[in-house]
């Protein structure tokens, strides 16, 4: 296997070095970037003198080509992950016996999300060879599930057909740890083994996952709600799970298509399969939910800003105390104000959007 041509970079306290290959948390690096570009900016203000100037521009420039390399690191590997297959483990769990099989690896859709963090945590415990392989990794056959009507990706998150999935494994159980050890492989400097993997039969993928998840207490709300998706065939939880895969929180997706928010106590129903009853007057919207969305995009607005919780209830009320039409006309005109990130990030509180709709439909 290709080795990858990148130069690791050591960090004091964000990076684990071990076998010649450097772990780094992308975000940890971004983050004391843009803190450093912060400070840069702040001492150009202030007009400090140029040597201490020019001293920052050495950190910024530094952390800078940190963040890139990290991330080309990323890019890379992961690109090489996904086309590449992989020595699994595979015990058998009669006899204990262990074979090899090689296999690419996909994901269920809407099993909980893959973080970065994580990833990068289980890099840096593998890379230290401090890694317990006591603990097992489970796996489908690929094919079977898509046979049992779930959709199944890649790492990537490209849905695969039949005809691909004959190549690949879904990790149920152990994502994190099966991408972090693809992503050390693809380096080169790792040997090509994913150990003690287990391949199960699962009738209920959705029921399983659930019960595994319960087990462990990362397990927040987003998790069990995007995991209810594959639970419930219901048309709001796939859209919410659409919602929060996209970087949106569970309150606001829940606010954009009903105008409540969901209680736990009605998540573990939809996690266990069972009807949900929602309180009298609670409408699921999800076309209307799509079109806020949607239009909210067009104005120039990120997930990171749709997903604060004062947008939709701005538009909510503007839509009540004027109407439909006018609220969803003002919505579609947002775009003609040319709002850019820093307008948007002016919008702190309730009642700041409803102004802004105003001043939209008169545009």
């Amino acid at each position: 296997m290709e080795t990858l041509n990148i130069k690791a970079v050591e960090m004091e306290n964000k990076s684990t070095k071990s076998n010649n290959v450097t772990m780094v948390n992308i975000e940890e690096l971004t983050k004391v970037f843009k803190q450093e570009e912060k400070e840069l900016n702040r001492l150009i203000k202030g007009k400090r003198n140029d040597a201490v100037i020019a001293a920052q521009q050495k950190v910024v420039d530094e952390a800078k080509a940190q963040m890139e390399q990290a991330q080309e690191f990323e890019r890379i590997s992961k690109e090489k992950a996904v086309n590449s297959s992989f020595t699994f483990s595979v015990v058998d769990e009669e006899t204990g016996a262990r074979t090899e099989q090689q296999k690419k690896i996909a994901f269920v859709k809407n099993n909980r999300p893959v973080s970065s963090k994580k990833v990068d945590g289980f890099m840096a415990l593998i890379a230290a060879n401090k890694y317990d392989k006591a603990f097992p990794i489970i796996v489908m056959e690929a094919s079977k599930l898509i046979e049992a009507g779930y959709t199944v990706t890649d790492i990537n998150g490209k849905e695969l057909t039949k005809e691909e999935a004959k190549d690949y494994f879904v990790i149920l159980d152990g994502q994190h740890r099966s991408t972090a050890f693809a992503k050390l492989i693809a380096t080169g400097e790792y040997q090509n083994l994913i150990p003690n993997v287990h391949v199960r039969d699962i009738e209920n993928v959705g029921e399983y996952l659930v019960d595994i998840n319960n087990v462990g207490s990362s397990w927040d709300k987003k998790d069990r709600l995007i995991v209810a998706s594959l639970t419930t065939k219901d048309e709001l939880f796939q859209n919410v799970a659409e919602l929060l895969n996209e970087g949106f929180n569970p309150s606001t997706a829940m606010l954009i298509y009903t105008g409540k928010s969901i209680s736990d106590k009605q998540v573990n129903k939809a996690l266990k399969g069972e009807e949900i009853t929602f309180p009298n007057g609670v409408e699921i919207k999800i076309e209307r939910g799509n079109n806020f969305i949607n239009l909210c995009k067009a104005a120039n607005m990120s997930v990171s800003f749709i997903t604060k919780r004062y947008f939709i209830k701005d538009f909510n009320s503007y839509a009540k105390s004027t109407s439909e039409e006018q609220a969803f006309e003002a919505l579609n005109k947002l775009k003609e104000l040319n709002y850019t990130e820093k307008d948007w990030k002016e919008v702190k509180e309730e009642n700041d959007f409803i102004e802004i709709l105003k001043k939209a439909l008169e545009a």
